[in-house]
């Protein structure tokens, strides 16, 4: 299963059970006494999801490693590319 399918698989499931929460399809005392949270709850989650998303992000670049071979790399064929385009009458300011 592709990774798109498991994540519509998954927030088809959460919508059923939220919406037969939000509709008491369940009578049951929890869903009495919690039904603003019910309500609220694909806005809660979404802000838990960036919450998390964020911090990931955060992580990630704070961790990210630098590359210096790479770059060292990267600098050099700069130059000759340089060095070509000024063969070729390209002028750098």
């Amino acid at each position: 299963m592709k990774k798109l399918t498991q994540w519509v698989v998954g927030v088809n499931i959460l919508s059923i059970l939220w919406l037969s929460l939000l509709f008491n399809q369940y009578d049951s005392k929890i869903s009495k006494e919690y039904f603003l949270v019910i309500q609220f709850l694909p806005i809660i989650l979404l802000i838990c999801f960036g919450v998390f998303s964020l911090a990931v992000i955060l992580y990630r670049v704070a961790t990210f490693n630098d590359c210096k071979l790479a770059a060292e790399d990267l600098q050099a064929e700069i130059k000759e590319a340089r060095i070509a385009l000024r063969q070729k009458g390209f002028k750098f300011d």
